[in-house]
């Protein structure tokens, strides 16, 4: 039996986890086959939405905008949430009508866990919830290897093995590593 897509994935995780990232991948698989696709800042989606309800625009004018594509990302979504049950609920009510139409799917990115938004929180069958931990110090390791890589650099592995020790999230770990001045460039 095929496993059911869901309508919503809400992905959550601390600050420079890879969340964007990985929604990034998405988005270009999407492209890939030709789907259309939006990636909208939270605060922004909110903006738009509470200036369509002071207006007094009809709701189904701002749904429509969005129902045209195949997958809305609304990233950092939680930017403007916490401590609003009345706008989580209306920004639910949206996000449950521009999915009605079977075709568009929404990913949320956020940091903070759905339970710190219970007004905006969506029920299981229609949405994954899925939390991005830490990176992996094995992990960390590797993507400098690639990053190195891809910039034709080399340093010793008790140098990536240093800077791996001193981040504790990729943006730290992307920093640490750009300090860095590399006397080694080789060619392919």
């Amino acid at each position: 039996m095929k496993e059911k897509i869901k309508k919503i994935i809400w992905i959550s995780g601390g600050c420079d986890y890879g969340k964007t990232a990985f929604v990034d991948s998405i988005i270009k698989e999407f492209k890939n086959k030709n789907k259309k696709t939006y990636k909208l800042d939270g605060k922004d989606f909110i903006g738009f939405l509470v200036k369509n309800i002071r207006n007094k625009n009809p709701i189904e004018n701002f749904v429509s905008r969005f129902q045209n594509h195949d997958l809305l990302v609304l990233d950092d979504i939680d930017y403007g949430l916490l401590s609003k049950p009345a706008t989580q609920r209306a920004v639910k009510e949206v996000i449950q009508r521009i999915t009605d139409n079977n075709k568009t799917k929404i990913i949320l990115i956020t940091q903070k866990r759905a339970r710190k938004m219970r007004k905006l929180k969506f029920d299981s069958n229609c949405c994954e919830y899925i939390r991005l931990k830490a990176p992996s110090t094995d992990f960390k390791i590797k993507l400098v290897k690639e990053w190195l890589e891809k910039e034709k650099l080399a340093i010793p592995q008790d140098k990536i093995e240093e800077i791996v020790n001193k981040s504790n999230n990729l943006f730290q770990l992307k920093g640490l590593l750009n300090q860095i001045s590399f006397p080694t460039k080789y060619s392919e």
